[in-house]
């Protein structure tokens, strides 16, 4: 995660926040909240949540789901992003975290859209296809543990329509995946998926330099 552009310097990062975003009362709080939240740099930034705001607008996107919550920042984003039968399938394994998250969700309305899992994402993810939502859902953003991304794309990729969008974030691990010096597991596992994602022809594939790198794959017709 992270709550900037890292290719920006601060300068031109100012600008583009006040010359682009358009954040309700509620996300201006939320993220002035995370200024002092101890793991506040974990938060996506808001131009990312703002472009995938407009990603599912573009889509017509009803259903999403989003593995690796935090404090709710991103997932208020997409859910104020859906029309009013939208349901967004929010993921994370930490119930602290998703209580956190449920009162932002609450204090802008959106509480209703979105349907709260605890649990390793995987897991989550498996009981989704068990419960019959394969290939029913528009976009689906992925957060969280690097080492899991092998296991949320290919569970992703089965709960997705055709045409659908997977996003990852962290693609850019703050420039260390440019570094081969740098062999952190979550790093290997960042190239790894960066490598699989640029060679699976089952996905139209893009890496855009938002945020700190995001990752999108659309589902391919088989």
């Amino acid at each position: 995660m992270s709550r900037r552009s890292n290719q920006l310097d601060e300068l031109l990062q100012d600008w583009l926040h006040a010359n682009s975003l358009r954040k309700t009362e509620v996300q201006r709080q939320l993220r002035d909240a995370m200024d002092e939240h101890p793991d506040g740099g974990m938060q996506t930034s808001p131009e990312q949540v703002q472009f995938m705001g407009l990603m599912l607008k573009a889509m017509n996107a009803k259903q999403v789901i989003e593995v690796g919550v935090f404090t709710g920042y991103s997932a208020l984003g997409m859910a104020l992003a859906l029309p009013k039968e939208g349901k967004l399938i929010a993921c994370d394994i930490s119930e602290p975290f998703m209580s956190q998250a449920r009162v932002w969700w609450q204090k802008a309305g959106v509480d209703h859209l979105i349907e709260e899992r605890i649990g390793p994402g995987a897991d989550s993810l498996r009981a989704l296809i068990t419960e019959g939502h394969t290939g029913t859902f528009d976009f689906m953003y992925v957060d969280a543990d690097k080492t899991g991304y092998p296991d949320y794309y290919e569970l992703g990729l089965q709960l997705l329509r055709v045409g659908g969008i997977i996003a990852f974030d962290n693609m850019f691990r703050g420039g260390d995946v440019a570094d081969e010096t740098v062999t952190d597991e979550n790093t290997v596992a960042t190239r790894a998926l960066a490598s699989k994602l640029l060679h699976d022809h089952r996905i139209e594939y893009s890496l855009i330099p938002i945020g700190d790198g995001l990752g999108i794959g659309m589902k391919r017709d088989d």
